[in-house]
């Protein structure tokens, strides 16, 4: 998707779009008092495919959303996912000698990202070219400074991609990257489409990346942010700011997915993300646990490590929405969180990208620190609005938390 950088508003593909109507199937849900709760001894992961799959939200939109399954532009997340880096300059602005090794060294880290917080299921290989390849065109033609077209976007790319061809071997990628020298400060930012239509060395190539002048900013962050669209996450970030707040484009998860803001104190995947892409188990998601309590794992470790242990409660609240509880403490990539605790958002499969699809509970609306310190604190409780229903949440072992559903009185 042809989009603006995470930190103002976006131009979308949209003469490109396909249209379709979204069908609904509309799941029986426990949480809604159709059908018996499960007694109060069962363990989540314990509980049968069809509880699991009761909250495995139909997507509701023809676009990048937060639905099962993703849409189906987006390439497979799990298994190999292989790249071709092209590092292009221009005639009016070559690339400096030994620069080549700072622009590769700059996004290797969202490699490690995607494969790290995949767990090991996404294997990205990456073939870079070795040299600097000079587009055919001045920097100045690709008009990305004054709002990049879906068409002058194509044409960026299927220029790189001619340009490299003769000393690039393109008949196995899945993904092309297109990295701008950093002196070229006009390709000011990294755009996504997943709607290429190009054909190299006999391989039919629909998605790219390209990173522009941003990057030196974002730095490895930005090809995972980016990477997460190719896989088919949308964005997280608002379009258009609210009204009363304007201004504030993240107003609603703040910094706490990589979705959101790239610069957030906590550029985590949500385990909702994790879910969606395969990378979390079933067997590891709590669904509609009514009386019951669930002990879950703080995310980061929810798809590293031994993989041991729930990462979200998840209570379907119609056929569209649900609510999700996940932990989240100052490891891995959430070092720096302000506010350790119990994370609580809604899921939207309804809402368009960049519309807010996911929104988190803030539990301190009166701070000055907006969702910074949005997770809920061990001893405190939640009463979700249309249902009733009271989530407790108690700290256990080894940085895990409790949560306790209790159905409406």
């Amino acid at each position: 998707m042809t989009r603006p950088s995470p930190s103002g508003p976006s131009e979308q593909e949209r003469a490109l779009r396909r249209r379709r109507s979204a069908s609904i199937a509309i799941a029986v849900l426990l949480f809604t008092g159709v059908g018996a709760a499960p007694p109060a001894s069962e363990r989540a992961h314990a509980a049968p495919a069809s509880n699991t799959a009761q909250c495995k939200l139909p997507a509701a939109t023809d676009d990048l959303g937060s639905g099962f399954p993703v849409d189906d532009q987006a390439l497979p997340a799990v298994g190999k996912l292989k790249s071709a880096m092209l590092f292009v300059d221009f005639e009016d602005h070559p690339a400096t000698r030994g620069s080549l090794l700072k622009a590769e060294s700059n996004l290797r880290s969202g490699v490690e990202y995607l494969e790290n917080v995949s767990g090991g299921k996404l294997d990205v290989e990456v073939t870079s070219s070795d040299r600097w390849v000079r587009m055919p065109e001045p920097s100045t033609s690709y008009p990305f400074e004054r709002g990049l077209s879906y068409e002058d976007h194509v044409r960026y790319i299927e220029d790189a991609i001619e340009a490299a061809d003769a000393d690039f071997d393109f008949s196995d990628t899945d993904v092309v990257w297109v990295v701008a020298t950093e002196q070229a400060k006009n390709i000011t930012y990294s755009p996504t489409t997943n709607h290429l239509d190009v054909t190299v060395d006999e391989n039919n190539i629909t998605h790219a990346i390209t990173f522009g002048y941003d990057q030196w900013r974002w730095g490895g962050l930005v090809l995972a942010h980016e990477s997460g669209h190719s896989l088919g996450l949308p964005d997280l970030y608002l379009f258009e700011a609210p009204a009363d707040d304007p201004g504030n484009w993240h107003a609603a998860v703040g910094g706490w997915d990589l979705m959101g803001l790239i610069s957030g104190q906590a550029p985590e995947y949500f385990a909702w993300h994790r879910w969606q892409l395969g990378w979390l188990d079933d067997k590891q998601v709590a669904c509609a646990p009514l009386d019951s309590t669930t002990t879950i794992v703080p995310v980061e470790k929810s798809t590293t490590g031994t993989r041991s242990g729930d990462a979200m409660v998840v209570l379907p609240v119609s056929g569209t929405k649900a609510v999700v509880v996940e932990n989240r403490q100052a490891i891995g990539y959430d070092r720096e969180i302000l506010t350790s605790g119990a994370l609580v958002y809604t899921v939207d499969t309804s809402v368009r990208t960049g519309h807010g699809p996911i929104r988190v509970v803030d539990a301190t609306p009166e701070s000055a620190h907006r969702l910074d310190d949005a997770p809920f604190q061990p001893g405190t409780s939640w009463t979700e609005p249309s249902t009733g229903a009271v989530l407790s949440f108690e700290e256990a072992r080894a940085g895990s938390l409790r949560v306790t559903v209790e159905p409406a009185a």
